[in-house]
């Protein structure tokens, strides 16, 4: 577990180890850096270039109102450093699980689409050859 590292390595154990660090990126990476090197004794300053954080999986409102994501990059649940420190600050209830699957849409067929159906509990690569032959679209 990488964040053990920070609370026994990195840990501050008199102010002439305190360090100031300067993290470029409010990333999930810069965002998680900051928190642990935080909970060391250390003093982080993240850096970012844009109003939002978050990274590659960020999201902000727009004038309308209307959510706006910033891309393809997510995380998943069976990422474990990231799991942990959802754990420690307490923001599980907070979390949006989506649907695992992926729409396509259907070139020779304009305005159709298709899915590939990730069966729970299948463990990857299997679960997407799973989701691959269980498209009867994609196959014919």
């Amino acid at each position: 577990e990488q964040s053990a590292q920070f609370k026994s390595t990195l840990k501050v154990k008199n102010d002439s180890q305190k360090k100031k660090v300067a993290i470029i990126g409010g990333g999930l990476s810069g965002l998680a850096c900051a928190k642990y090197l935080s909970d060391a004794g250390h003093e982080p300053t993240v850096y970012e270039a844009r109003d939002v954080l978050g990274g590659k999986v960020s999201a902000w409102q727009d004038e309308d109102g209307d959510w706006i994501e910033t891309g393809l990059h997510i995380f998943f649940g069976a990422y474990p450093n990231v799991m942990n420190m959802f754990a420690e600050l307490g923001i599980h209830d907070r979390l949006q699980w989506k649907i695992h699957q992926m729409i396509f849409a259907m070139q020779e067929l304009p305005g159709e689409f298709t899915t590939f159906d990730f069966i729970p509990g299948i463990p990857a690569p299997f679960n997407f050859g799973l989701a691959i032959l269980m498209n009867q679209k994609m196959l014919t």
